[in-house]
């Protein structure tokens, strides 16, 4: 009799890799999918952008639990997104459910599936069927009862595929956003890539995923056309907002119980996933500097994002030009104005002792002098995140046709060149994009950031709008 196969560390890993190989292939269809929860177009750059980070390990393990040790926790560092985090939480309940094991069987394995999938229901606020959940759920219990059934994992686990796919397709039917759009679910068609790629490398036994990033990977694929059922006065909430903590030791139950009362009432589509000493917040909030002044009493905030959801929606579905504009958060520009011109803006850091925020999102007016009655020292401010800002670009060029940035002045602030290295990066990939050096800051470089984003409205080409901005900055200068 043939011994059982058991499951370690490189074979999780190179199962990974190739899951992640297959994800990446759809990334543009899962963005023009994209429905639900919001139609903003930017799912399959989550999902990617989620376990192109969780592969990036130092080391890779025999040790089948030390292994998924590290990509559970890579994982919930890195999640983005609904997608991006439920995927996180799947990860993390299979790490749970495997400790301190050098290997383990498919059976072992299988259940262990169907546990995490459990788990992971349980970390969101409101769970749907017709998501994500709902094909993991089916998956998960179809292939362990499969295992059940003995034979080997290739063919059970490309057996199990058919109930994946089945119930992928059924969710056109579940959920109305979709049946009205007639498509299926981005974020469980992402899980199903992932899936299929497994799948792959474990009939062919082949890997060929090679170590580039995420971002400037087009394919070509047919257009998905689809009707979008919602518009931005649709979304109620308009920031999706996002927060990795770290306490050590973990956090204890009942903390876990009273941070999910906490943040309920700030929003929707509330996801808290915990790891051993970190926890991943998703929620859709209309006041997210409100959402950071609870959590600082529960951790320490390492990571960040906020997603202006209505400003995205109205970029993909309503966009006013095809060239994007972008500035950082020093260019004062009405709200109304940023709105009305879609004019993209990165937000600087802002740093208060061992805390950083995000300007005018983490932390607002009100939530400043907040922070100001309690602290002794004085804040200070930073460049913008350089893989934010990468993300920011992957995510512009895959819906314009070209993009010009304009930040502060590149003797003011290293703002500039982070957005330089980052362009470089982008055009590298074959994408047009140009970064101004504004010279200016503040409401002059606000002015000048308008007066580009009005040319763009008004229909200019990419090369006429560097033209007349540059025309603008040499007949501007600012008085201190």
């Amino acid at each position: 009799m043939a011994e059982e196969l058991k499951i370690n560390g490189f074979h999780l890993y190179h199962w990974f890799l190739s899951g992640y190989e297959n994800l990446l292939k759809q990334k543009n269809y899962l963005n023009d999918i994209n429905v639900f929860p919001v139609a903003d177009g930017d799912t399959g750059n989550n999902m990617v952008a989620t376990m192109y980070a969780t592969l990036q390990l130092p080391n890779v393990f025999r040790s089948f639990s030390k292994t998924l040790l590290l990509l559970a926790d890579r994982a919930l560092s890195s999640a983005r997104g609904n997608s991006g985090i439920i995927l996180a939480q799947y990860i993390n309940g299979l790490a749970n459910e495997c400790p301190n094991r050098s290997s383990i069987t498919p059976r072992e394995f299988t259940l262990a599936l169907t546990r995490a999938a459990a788990e992971t229901g349980k970390a969101l606020e409101d769970p749907k069927e017709g998501t994500m959940l709902t094909v993991m759920n089916v998956w998960s219990l179809e292939i362990d009862r499969l295992m059940k059934m003995g034979g080997n994992i290739q063919d059970r686990f490309s057996e199990s595929l058919v109930s994946a796919r089945d119930a992928l397709e059924e969710t056109k039917n579940q959920l109305d956003v979709l049946r009205r759009s007639q498509v299926v679910d981005a974020g469980a068609s992402g899980f199903v890539s992932f899936l299929e790629g497994i799948s792959r490398m474990l009939i062919t036994g082949k890997v060929s995923w090679q170590r580039a990033a995420y971002i400037g990977q087009p394919e070509d694929y047919a257009d998905h056309e689809h009707e979008v059922p919602a518009s931005s006065e649709d979304i109620t909430f308009r920031y999706c907002t996002e927060a990795l903590l770290f306490r050590e030791g973990g956090f204890p139950d009942d903390e876990k119980t009273t941070l999910k009362s906490a943040i309920a009432p700030l929003g929707d589509s509330s996801i808290i996933s915990f790891g051993r000493e970190k926890a991943k917040i998703h929620i859709h909030t209309n006041d997210p500097s409100r959402l950071f002044f609870i959590l600082k009493d529960y951790g320490r905030i390492i990571e960040q994002k906020v997603d202006d959801m209505v400003h995205q929606y109205r970029a993909v579905h309503q966009p006013v030009a095809r060239i994007a504009i972008l500035t950082d958060s020093i260019a004062d520009i009405p709200s109304e104005l940023i709105d009305r011109y879609q004019i993209h803006v990165i937000p600087l850091k802002i740093l208060w002792g061992d805390d950083e925020y995000l300007d005018r999102l983490t932390i607002s007016t009100e939530s400043f002098y907040q922070y100001l009655d309690s602290r002794e020292a004085y804040p200070s401010s930073s460049v913008p995140d350089p893989l934010r800002v990468e993300q920011v670009f992957s995510w512009l060029v895959s819906h314009y046709d070209s993009v010009i940035a304009i930040p502060v002045g590149k003797v003011l602030s290293g703002t500039w060149k982070v957005m330089q290295r980052s362009a470089e990066k982008v055009v590298a990939n074959g994408y047009k994009f140009a970064v101004i050096d504004s010279k200016l800051n503040s409401a002059a470089q606000g002015l000048v950031v308008l007066a580009a984003a009005e040319d763009a409205s008004n229909g200019k080409s990419h090369e006429e709008i560097i033209a007349r901005t540059e025309e603008r900055i040499r007949g501007s200068k600012i008085l201190v």
